[in-house]
């Protein structure tokens, strides 16, 4: 027994797919900055050199679509920490990136985030294992914006074993490429087994930074994986309806994929498809509204009927604490995207307030959501053996299967998930043992955190000091 949902039909994912084609001919992209529009231009796209709007035809964007790869290994600091990304695996759950507050543990205070806050996720972060790769999730607001973001991702690195996703880009391509080779010894084997991926975010409506575009190409020619972000606003940077939202999602994207595949052939992308709401009441921004989630499962049957692999923020919430709203947004919307299949889910694990405030009970929360869902989309086993008729019979009117071998046996094996922070408990031992679920989490974290603290990092001496070299870190 396993869960099938489809929610869009080949009728409607091909009309999206063609409206956003459409307006990719007739309106464009603007991409101001890059050094590469006549590589464009060569490849076959409209490029105003004045305006710097660039339009891509039918031919070119289903091109640069069925070219991108379906199934590519995005890897950790060892093969056993690599995960494969193709079609009908499960979602990869992961946070979100540059975060620019901390909700402190101890005291409740709502401050900026440092590069210790950094340090700490990250290492909690590797000990869950509902966590599958880490994002640089909080800003190193103590540290010099100068080379802050190279910091970051030595930080990032050194502190979990897990794929790293870089939010923030550099300047250049430089450093990525002098860290490919500090992790991976040479470029063939970062190109095989990438350790690290990088995050473009396209501009709504219909805007990429041309300078980052050309970093982001030059990242992916490593064969890094490059996760294109596309965040429309429904009401604000998009149109209203969520179909209209979706369509320009998918050309945002489209327009991406188009210029990465002219200017690196075979990149590996994944699309990430987060469209948003805009709150007519307050003016804000809402990840968490219940529609963001409509869409981006379409987005996700859209690019898999392309071919394409995808992340969304599942695990998104405007909650400001850990508390109810936190909760039943991240995990309805974590729940409708895993069963529709999507590759990651951001969003992301441990942080509240729009992915701009990190939380490290809420990782411990979120974690848990994260382990329901997984034990309710897996399988099932419904067969002769399991049924236990004979079982049944043997036991009778009245008795008790607490006794019986296979249910002890069953039970040490797992077959019911045995949560961490919902209690079971009767009221009166509730009441007794005096903590509350953010009480428990927050032990929790202490407890991963110490455990972390006495695990051995996967790597060399050479290799961490190699990645300290590139990364500035002192």
């Amino acid at each position: 027994m396993k869960q099938q949902t489809t929610w869009s039909s080949p009728d409607e994912r091909e009309l999206l797919v063609e409206e956003a084609i459409a307006v990719l001919g007739a309106v464009g992209v603007r991409i101001e900055g890059s050094a590469r529009l006549g590589e464009l231009r060569e490849a076959g796209a409209a490029v105003d050199a004045g305006t710097h709007v660039v339009k891509f035809g039918a031919e070119q964007v289903r091109a640069a679509a069925e070219a991108c790869p379906r199934s590519f290994i995005v890897g950790g600091a060892t093969p056993d920490d690599d995960l494969l990304v193709e079609e009908g695996a499960p979602s990869r759950f992961c946070p979100s990136g540059c975060g620019a507050f901390t909700l402190d543990m101890d005291t409740g205070e709502r401050r900026s985030s440092t590069l210790e806050d950094l340090r700490l996720a990250t290492a909690v972060f590797d000990e869950l294992p509902q966590i599958d790769a880490v994002w640089t999730t909080v800003a190193a607001n103590d540290v010099s914006s100068e080379h802050r973001e190279l910091i970051e991702y030595g930080t990032v690195l050194l502190e979990t074993a897990k794929h790293v996703i870089f939010v923030e880009s550099p300047n250049d391509a430089a450093p990525l490429r002098e860290l490919a080779e500090a992790l991976s010894g040479d470029l063939g084997s970062f190109a095989r087994r990438p350790r690290f991926s990088t995050l473009l975010t396209v501009a709504s409506p219909l805007q990429i930074d041309g300078r980052l575009l050309d970093v982001h190409a030059a990242s992916a020619a490593l064969g890094a994986p490059v996760f294109v972000y596309t965040v429309p606003m429904a009401g604000g940077t998009s149109p209203i309806t969520p179909a209209g939202t979706m369509v320009a999602t998918l050309a945002e994207f489209l327009a991406a994929a188009c210029a990465l595949q002219a200017l690196t052939p075979g990149a590996r992308l994944v699309m990430g498809a987060s469209p948003t709401v805009l709150d007519m009441r307050t003016g804000a921004i809402s990840y968490g509204a219940c529609e963001t989630g409509l869409m981006a499962v379409a987005c996700t049957e859209v690019a898999h009927s392309l071919g394409i692999p995808v992340s969304a923020p599942g695990m998104a919430t405007e909650a400001k604490y850990p508390g109810p709203q936190a909760a039943f947004e991240k995990a309805l919307k974590a729940l409708t995207l895993a069963a529709a299949g999507a590759d990651f889910q951001s969003g992301g694990i441990g942080q509240l307030d729009t992915a701009n405030l990190l939380s490290l009970p809420q990782a411990v929360i979120d974690a848990e959501i994260v382990a329901m869902i997984k034990r309710l989309l897996g399988e099932t086993e419904i067969s002769p053996e399991t049924v236990q008729r004979q079982v049944i019979e043997r036991v009778g009117i009245g008795g008790s299967f607490l006794g019986e071998k296979e249910t002890r046996r069953r039970h040490r094996a797992g077959e019911y998930l045995t949560p961490v922070v919902a209690t079971r408990q009767s009221y009166q031992a509730w009441v007794q043992d005096g903590r509350s679920e953010l009480d428990v989490a927050r032990q929790r974290v202490t407890e991963l955190l110490d455990r972390h603290a006495a695990t051995e990092r996967p790597y060399d001496a050479d290799t961490v000091a190699a990645v300290r070299r590139v990364c500035r870190i002192d």
